[in-house]
């Protein structure tokens, strides 16, 4: 398991940082964990944006969400035509929140570009991924993250 800092900057993206995204990277698969403001921009020097196989976003906070939105632009208007939908696991309301924040039609939403899954506290697998997920004490619903792989663990509680 191979994990890119992009961003981790708090509260909002720094001159030498955007706000929280991390890529986590096992047998050719993968997430990224959050996906705050400017992380999009950050994340082309790492990794083909449109090679991202799932993101789990753990809370819906803007430093830690808000650039879904400039990511479904990259997604949805690709020079070769839209990329392939892909999931989007969030805690509840996530789909809802996104098309708010960019102000689309909530019927037209970004679905045809994410599959919006919502999380829960239990474990389950992501690519070669076994995610566990559990409440976190925060103003809004937010869930800390626990990645394994092959013995090793990235453990992450978003604030």
């Amino acid at each position: 398991m191979r994990v890119t800092v992009i961003g981790c900057s708090g509260s909002f993206p720094g001159p030498e940082s955007p706000a929280s995204c991390y890529l986590v990277e096992a047998e050719g698969y993968s997430l990224l964990l959050d996906l705050g403001n400017g992380a999009v921009g950050t994340l082309q020097r790492y990794h083909d944006v449109l090679d991202i196989d799932a993101i789990l976003i753990s809370h819906l906070h803007p430093d830690h969400c808000l650039d879904l939105c400039v990511y479904w632009i990259a997604r949805t208007y690709c020079p070769d035509g839209p990329a392939p939908r892909i999931p989007v696991y969030g805690p509840r309301g996530t789909a809802e929140h996104m098309v708010k924040a960019y102000e689309l039609e909530p019927n037209e939403g970004m679905h045809d570009t994410f599959e919006f899954r919502e999380l829960a506290p239990s474990p389950f697998r992501l690519g070669p991924f076994t995610i566990t997920t559990a409440p976190m004490n925060h103003p809004v619903e937010a869930y800390g993250v626990r990645i394994e792989h092959r013995g090793r663990t990235l453990a992450y509680s978003g604030d």
